[in-house]
């Protein structure tokens, strides 16, 4: 409780200095899921910028040495979050870049930034203000206490936020209770790597080997279970290792992504031989270097699939628990049955059929039904939209 008081404390030093610091409008600060990974929106934007428009100074914060290291091994510009020069860098810097809240950077030192707020998903489920179920709105005489502390308020009408589609904005609209001339429609950064052929995460080269001896791979990416709060391996109901001889008996191979809150759970599991559980090691942070080299998608409610659609590859749905997810963890937007283009399957046992019959059969189409999703949910999809964010915040940072 000490600590926490300091840090407020502190914290609001910090934020008064940052006020009358003069701010530098070639100076842009990124971050990305609360200074703890390099990925998303972000750090494809980060990239960008660094390698086509030198003129800006982009500088990503963490305070994860691990990722620090990473970063620095690229050859990129980036600082320990709370470091001096970090801190005195946040106070300088005109623009600041997030994917998830302004905590993906140094939020202390951030009054007068123009922040940009690019999300890490086009929601399915209900998000932020519209988010009922999981989200802990503060009542009155907390919000009074946060006034004391402004560095802690998350004021979305003053960001710019990002959006796919006219149909995707509406829903951040109301996500966040901004106006409509707060979103812009650009595309999301991290769906270019989608048309950029090459990867060198640590991963790839054993990818594209099994694809070389004839394995489909085939990527499962669920989403998390009350951030975190529930075992994500009750999902495969006790029959992994019978999911992986059938995997095997079909030569397929399975890669398994967690979301962000669910990663430390793979830690202690046994090595299969057509299941791989992908950590952060494998892919530097970014599950989005190899996504192309994948043949299927399964998932639940993960917005992942919104993304995976720009690449015209089938996808399994698996919502096993739907009814208990609705209930407990998020609404959706939209009726889940219209907006999910391919195969619903009540259990394993029917998704590993669907998989055999997609690898043998090639029977599995859904081809118009994922054309008429991602007009829907994509206005572009040509591996430009790092350029349409840059041109958006020039214009919102002037």
């Amino acid at each position: 409780m000490i600590k926490k008081i300091f840090s407020l404390l502190l914290g609001d030093i910090l934020y008064g200095m940052s006020s009358l610091m003069p701010k530098n409008d070639k100076i842009w600060i990124f971050g990305a899921w609360f200074g703890e990974k390099y990925t998303d929106n972000s750090k494809y934007l980060y990239e960008y910028i660094n390698k086509n428009h030198k003129n800006i100074r982009a500088i990503w914060l963490t305070k994860n040495k691990d990722t620090l290291r990473m970063i620095q091994n690229k050859g990129y510009e980036t600082y320990y979050m709370y470091s001096l020069t970090g801190i005195f860098l946040s106070m300088k810097a005109k623009v600041g870049i997030i994917s998830t809240s302004s905590k993906d950077i140094n939020h202390y030192c951030s009054c007068n930034m123009k922040f940009i707020q690019l999300w890490h998903g086009i929601p399915l489920k209900k998000i932020v203000y519209d988010d009922v179920i999981t989200c802990n709105y503060p009542n009155k005489a907390k919000r009074a206490i946060m006034k004391l502390f402004p560095f802690s308020i998350e004021d979305y009408n003053k960001m710019l936020i990002i959006s796919t589609s006219p149909e995707v904005s509406k829903t951040l609209t109301s996500a966040f209770r901004v106006t409509a001339s707060n979103v812009v429609v650009t595309g999301y950064p991290r769906n270019d790597a989608f048309f950029i052929a090459n990867s060198n995460v640590p991963i790839i080269k054993k990818i594209n080997n099994l694809k070389k001896n004839s394995f489909k791979i085939g990527i499962y990416m669920p989403t998390h279970r009350q951030e975190g709060k529930i075992n994500i391996f009750e999902l495969f109901s006790g029959n992994i290792d019978k999911i992986n001889d059938y995997l095997k008996g079909i030569n397929t191979i399975l890669l398994i992504k967690f979301h962000f809150y669910h990663l430390k759970e793979i830690k202690n599991i046994n090595k299969l031989s057509n299941i791989i559980f992908i950590n952060d090691n494998d892919i530097d942070q970014d599950i989005y270097s190899i996504l192309r080299q994948t043949d299927f998608l399964i998932t639940d409610y993960s917005s992942i699939f919104f993304d995976y659609l720009l690449l015209d590859k089938p996808i399994i749905f698996a919502p096993f628990d739907q009814e208990d997810y609705l209930k407990n963890d998020r609404e959706f937007y939209y009726n889940y049955e219209l907006v999910t283009p391919g195969i619903k399957a009540k259990d394993w046992d029917e998704v590993l059929e669907r998989v055999k019959n997609l690898i043998y059969c090639d029977n599995y189409t859904y081809n118009e039904e994922r054309a008429f999703i991602k007009k829907m949910f994509h206005t572009f999809s040509d591996g430009n939209s790092s350029e349409r964010v840059f041109q958006a915040i020039k214009i919102f940072s002037k």
